[in-house]
């Protein structure tokens, strides 16, 4: 055999040397650069996976945050609706008690008004009453054509009176 190295031109112990050489380099590279870039490697891969994990998390929270999101807009329109409901029930409310007072003040005013009308129209009355003793006294004196006695005049100016009256009503 170390012959047919011979004739090929190999040196057994100069191969033997550089067997030794690999090895030791091959030990070397695998301690110092194959075992880290690996474990950089790997630890890229785990933070990748971490990262996809995290991102279908991130994506479930979201859809579901998008789902509350509608749950609670859902919620505030259905809250706003019966809000303005109730607003509008409590409007109608209170416009029919506002026109039941003023309803009530205007048939107040109206009673007030027919009162006073009635006074002025009593005090209007008794005003032609008194001024109407005056003319009766003038036209009983024409008609008659002699003034009569204070009392037949007394007592006929009272019946002309009862009898306005009557008449005035």
């Amino acid at each position: 055999m170390e012959e047919i190295l011979n004739n090929l031109g190999v040196d057994w112990k100069l191969l033997l040397a550089q067997v030794v050489n690999f090895f030791i380099l091959f030990l070397i590279l695998n301690r110092f650069v194959y075992k880290p870039i690996v474990n950089i490697l790997r630890k890229r891969r785990d933070d990748i996976e971490k990262g996809i994990e995290f991102t279908k998390n991130a994506e479930e929270k979201l859809r579901t945050a998008d789902i509350a999101r509608e749950n609670t807009i859902q919620e505030a329109k259905a809250k706003a609706l019966s809000i303005v409901s109730a607003g509008e029930l409590v409007g109608s409310q209170r416009k029919e008690e506002i026109l039941k007072e003023a309803f009530i003040k205007r048939d107040g005013v109206i009673a007030e008004a027919r009162v006073i009308i009635d006074e002025h129209k009593n005090k209007m009355l008794e005003g032609v009453y008194s001024n109407a003793e005056g003319f009766l006294r003038l036209a009983l004196e024409k008609v008659l054509g002699r003034m009569p006695a204070q009392e037949r005049d007394s007592q006929l100016i009272k019946d002309a009176l009862k009898e306005v009256r009557h008449y005035g009503k």
